[in-house]
């Protein structure tokens, strides 16, 4: 007898018609012995991974990118929210950083998701606030508007690139107070209405402009962030214009409850001696100190052999270390924490 099975030709003699019978009866309970051995496989698998799941309740959640087109200055602005390593269940919440030039995405982010996993730096949310471009060199002129408080007398950038956004209509500068605006009135409830935060924990981080933009913030509106990390900030921008808001807010007011971190890269001023960053930074650390604030923390450090560009690394790392302190909860850790 020839029997063919899944194309193979299995030969028995009349002498093996005995095991014939019995291979035919193994043929037909195959299937339900099959489904059978199936199902206590599945079960199985479904307890390791049930097994897995709880040894494993901790997850990078995805950046999540989102845009928000402002009532004050009709800009779109792309937001870019990274959460640091969680608990999957979402059960915890976070203090939020804001981060500024965050076009194409945020500025060393796996660093900071790193060192925030490693217990070398707390855990929070950044926000980082860009613009729909690819980099933060296309969008130089809608940041010169965002992040100055003033206008002043200045031509435009020589960088032959294509592809820089330009401002046809409305400020082309000095729309600091518009932006705060929007960080203040639609970005932040925006941010807590939709993350897990800690609403009253709100930090910024900011370099170039955007140092310039967080000492505005700092003298004008101080309520709006706890924390300043604030690299090579432009205090050249419009005849020094932010050393009489910091006169003027010393003037009147003995309590600023932030903690601010200050810095700058040694050779900055040997590039463009006349925009004095060095010099600059040395002389608002001194103007901070000249009096006695309650609730204020300072540190300044400048980095004898960096450029403005190169200064950046260095300062993220110290600045935001500085202004949040040594880890009290780490990742991975059940016992005291919240």
């Amino acid at each position: 007898m020839i029997i063919q099975n899944c194309g193979r030709k299995v030969a028995l003699s009349l002498g093996q018609k005995g095991f014939g019978s019995v291979f035919l009866l193994l043929l037909f309970l195959f299937p339900a012995f099959s489904s059978a051995n199936g199902e206590i496989f599945k079960s199985e698998t479904s307890q390791a991974s049930q097994s897995l799941e709880d040894k494993t309740p901790y997850h990078f959640p995805p950046v999540q990118t989102h845009k928000l087109i402002s009532k004050f200055n009709g800009q779109t602005y792309e937001i870019h929210v990274l959460i640091p390593v969680s608990k999957k269940d979402g059960s915890e919440k976070f203090p939020v950083l804001y981060m500024t030039d965050a076009s194409g995405g945020i500025p060393i982010s796996e660093m900071t998701r790193s060192m925030q996993t490693l217990a070398e730096l707390p855990r929070f949310i950044i926000v980082g606030i860009g613009y729909p471009v690819d980099t933060v060199f296309h969008s130089l002129y809608l940041r010169q508007r965002d992040l100055t408080p003033s206008e002043m007398e200045r031509g435009p950038y020589n960088i032959p690139i294509e592809g820089i956004a330009q401002i046809t209509t409305g400020k082309k500068m000095g729309g600091a107070a518009e932006f705060l605006a929007f960080i203040q009135d639609e970005l932040k409830p925006f941010i807590n209405n939709t993350y897990s935060t800690v609403p009253e924990e709100s930090g910024y981080f900011g370099h170039s402009l955007g140092g310039l933009f967080g000492l505005y913030v700092l003298f004008n509106k101080p309520e709006t962030f706890n924390r300043y990390v604030l690299g090579s900030p432009a205090l050249w921008w419009d005849n020094e214009i932010t050393f009489s808001y910091a006169r003027d807010f010393l003037k009147t007011h003995d309590t600023l409850n932030a903690s601010v971190y200050m810095a700058v890269g040694g050779t900055e001023e040997i590039a463009e001696p006349h925009k004095r960053y060095v010099s600059n930074v040395y002389r608002m650390d001194a103007l901070l100190r000249s009096k006695a604030l309650s609730g204020f923390t300072l540190k300044t450090e400048v980095f004898p052999t960096e450029g403005h560009t190169s200064v950046f690394g260095l300062f993220h790392s110290k600045g935001l270390r500085a202004v949040y302190g040594p880890v009290v909860c780490p990742p991975f850790q059940v016992a005291g924490c919240k």
